[in-house]
């Protein structure tokens, strides 16, 4: 048996919120992100796994910073000293579309590190970890720009090159599977949409157009296990072959506030994979809104809402709707100062919106309305809105007037 741990979507480098460690001299984010992947790696370390496989995104764009480099390049060592084969599939948030440009853990291929496998094309690998082999058919996130650069894809609609991508991929897949060793375990990594998994934050993050497969195309014969990336919210979408999103392994913002975070462990046997998610302690978000409009003491009724919140160590916004005479009784810094007391970690936002009054287009309108409203009285009336001087009112109701009498008003009006 070969025990798997299986990562997803770290996106090192994402700084949303927080500020730099004056001790670490490192962003708190970055800090948060680093600590679930440590984390992630003690479960596999303490669960004995043979192979790491990381499903894509490893950094939060193609041009990680040396500092964020070093930190996964570390983690990366950890795994190697504990005789740990790793294999690094990528995403698109670590390649560029310009042909000829390195993505972002090249690094690791050109250097021909042992143990460290790079799947960044289409290509059936075989990984030797301590207790056996293991076959992996590998679909990094594929860019158009393949095809596009082919001579016979020249002037190509979108939905052709689509189409031609996709089958590409059906083929490679259909091949690789034709070639397995049969007495050797075998996982299917693909970095992308599978039709009906649930969406996340990833929409708004994704770097390139989206392609989707069909899961019967990853649900092959001779296919133990289906290893995705990409979608940020932990789930399985099917079980002969298992096919399971890990998730991202920290909150990057707060629509992903109610996502639990985690890895994977797999144990893999010819035939057969067994699963089980594990979470991550990742950083709490917590959005507090509330129509206060009808409170006849916002303030108090603010502070009880957020004293009935665990605000210990979370990233916290506050969003409230308040009356324009409520809002001269709660002020910004007192909110600041629940929170704090509250031991929030980052306060995110404070905003106060505000209930504005119905806006009355003309003054006068509804008793003209009921009279009969001409061409001349309704310009009139906005004139006199907008604080249009008399004199002026005077000159442009004049030229109105020749040209309603000219018959041309009337004709633009009908247009």
């Amino acid at each position: 048996m070969i025990r798997m741990l299986h990562l997803a979507d770290l996106h090192l480098g994402v700084e949303n919120y927080g500020a730099i460690d004056p001790r670490r001299g490192l962003h708190s984010r970055l800090i948060d992100y680093l600590e679930r992947l440590d984390e992630a790696i003690t479960i596999g370390l303490d669960h004995q796994i043979d192979i790491c496989l990381i499903a894509g995104d490893v950094y939060k764009n193609r041009s990680p910073n040396p500092t964020v480099q070093r930190e996964f390049a570390s983690r990366i060592r950890r795994l190697r000293e504990a005789g740990v084969a790793v294999v690094i599939l990528t995403g698109n948030h670590d390649i560029s579309p310009a042909q000829g440009r390195a993505h972002s853990v090249e690094i690791f291929a050109t250097l021909a590190l042992e143990g460290i496998t790079v799947a960044d094309r289409l290509r059936l690998h075989r990984i030797d970890t301590r207790r056996g082999p293991v076959q992996l058919i590998a679909v990094p996130w594929v860019t158009r720009q393949m095809l596009l650069t082919r001579e016979e894809m020249a002037g190509a609609s979108f939905a052709s090159v689509e189409y031609e991508l996709r089958r590409r991929i059906e083929q490679f897949i259909e091949r690789s599977v034709e070639a397995l060793d049969p007495d050797i375990p075998t996982v299917l990594a693909f970095h992308g949409t599978v039709e009906g998994a649930q969406l996340g934050t990833e929409r708004a993050m994704i770097l390139g157009q989206d392609l989707s497969l069909p899961r019967s195309v990853l649900a092959q014969p001779g296919v133990d296990y289906v290893a995705l990336g990409h979608i940020h919210r932990h789930q399985s979408l099917g079980e002969r072959p298992p096919m399971v999103y890990p998730g991202s392994i920290e909150r990057v913002d707060f629509g992903e506030r109610d996502d639990p975070k985690g890895c994977v462990l797999v144990e893999l046997v010819r035939g057969q994979a067994r699963w089980q998610f594990v979470p991550l302690a990742a950083r709490p978000f917590v959005s507090i809104e509330h129509d206060l409009r009808r409170s006849s003491d916002p303030v108090h009724a603010l502070r009880t809402f957020i004293e009935r919140h665990n605000l210990r160590d979370a990233v916290v916004r506050v969003h409230v709707q308040l009356s324009r005479e409520q809002a001269a009784l709660l002020k910004e810094e007192q909110v600041r100062e629940w929170l704090r007391a509250a031991q929030a970690a980052v306060i995110a936002a404070i905003v106060f919106d505000v209930e504005r009054p119905a806006r009355q287009r003309f003054a006068g309108v509804a008793e003209e309305l009921s009279k009969g409203l001409t061409p001349l009285r309704a310009l009139e009336l906005y004139l006199k809105s907008k604080q249009v001087p008399p004199a002026r009112i005077e000159q442009l109701l004049s030229a109105a007037k020749e040209l309603l009498d000219d018959g041309e008003l009337s004709r633009l009006g009908n247009e």
